[in-house]
This record gives C-alpha cells, sequence and structure tokens, in this order.
C-alpha cells in the first residue's frame, strides 16, 4: 500500500478518535462574555527524530518511550501524545487504560495481538509518565487474537484489555495516545 494511502488511513482514523472524544467529553459551558479556548500550536515529528528514539530505545532496553505530546484546548481538553515501543518478547500480563485510547501503527516486525476481554488480579499502576494515565494490569483472559506487521494500524479504545500474546522477534510500533482531560 503506497505510503500516502497509509497515512491517509492514519489521519481518518485519528480524526474519527478524536471526534468521539470530542463526543464522549463535551466542553464545559461557558459563562456570557467568556473568551473562546485558544487554539493550540501543532506539534511536527520527523522520521530522523522516530529513528533516533527508536536507536537510543534499543540503545538504553526501553520498552515504551514517548517522543512528544501536546495539551489541546479545543474543542475539548485533552492530551495527544507520541510514543515508540519496541518488544522483544510477548507480555505475560495485560494491561487496561483507564482514560487513554491508544492508535498501534506496526513499524516493524509482526506477532499476535490481542484486544479485548477481561483481566483478573487487577493491579493499578500509574503510566503517566508514558502519557498512559492510570491503569491496570493483570491476567488476560478470552479477548479476539489478530496477526499484525508492518504498516497495520491497531485502535485500542480506553477500557480495552489489550497485549502482544506472541512475537516473531523484535517489533516496534508507534503508539498515537488521546487522553481528556477533567
Amino acid at each position: 500500500m503506497p505510503n500516502r494511502v497509509v497515512l491517509g488511513v492514519v489521519a481518518t482514523i485519528l480524526l474519527s478518535v478524536l471526534s468521539a472524544l470530542a463526543a464522549a467529553y463535551p466542553p464545559p459551558p461557558q459563562s456570557p462574555g467568556a473568551p473562546s479556548s485558544a487554539t493550540t500550536s501543532s506539534i511536527y515529528i520527523s522520521a530522523e527524530e522516530i529513528a533516533t528514539t527508536l536507536k537510543q530505545s534499543i540503545a538504553n532496553n526501553v520498552v515504551d518511550q514517548p517522543i512528544n505530546a501536546i495539551d489541546v484546548t479545543s474543542p475539548t481538553a485533552h492530551r495527544a501524545s507520541l510514543a515508540l515501543l519496541r518488544r522483544t518478547q510477548p507480555e505475560t500480563a495485560a494491561l487496561i487504560h483507564d482514560r487513554v485510547t491508544e492508535i498501534y501503527q506496526v513499524v516493524e516486525g509482526a506477532g499476535t495481538i490481542v484486544t479485548g476481554g477481561t483481566l483478573t488480579d487487577a493491579k493499578e499502576t500509574d503510566l503517566t509518565r508514558v502519557n498512559a494515565g492510570p491503569s491496570r494490569t493483570g491476567v488476560h483472559h478470552g479477548g479476539d487474537s489478530r496477526r499484525v506487521g508492518p504498516k497495520d494500524v491497531i485502535i485500542i479504545p480506553a477500557g480495552t484489555a489489550h497485549r502482544f500474546s506472541g512475537l516473531d522477534g523484535p517489533i516496534t510500533y508507534l503508539v498515537y495516545r488521546f487522553e481528556p482531560r477533567p
């Protein structure tokens, strides 16, 4: 699939997620005469910056490395961020992010991802440092398994259990995270 088509699909998905967040978390009513929300500057993340982050992640054995984030105040308050993840082994536990919706875009490698289902023995964990917010980790039961590889995109809504149950080798993927702000 040509890069422009992939980017178009990702852009459409991102707009859909932002629209869903806007619908789920409408802005508070403003008093008459109150100023409207200020627009937020955009962030550009170059391919070189992503490649440098990957190189540093491999050298430092870091799994989840935030690249950049932006607080967005219009039409609703939320944080949008981009992280690069690289896994070398399947995950033995699954995660549920309480408030953060994630979109995975596989860059390199392949494996099996399981989404949905339930967690038992769930333990709370704070993943705010990587822009994933309050989360829970535990033993994963059920869900849908799918093989994924380069250029595949997976949308994981907030509250959905997820993990890579099998890998063919190292897998690298970009994670777009969206967290509504109170």
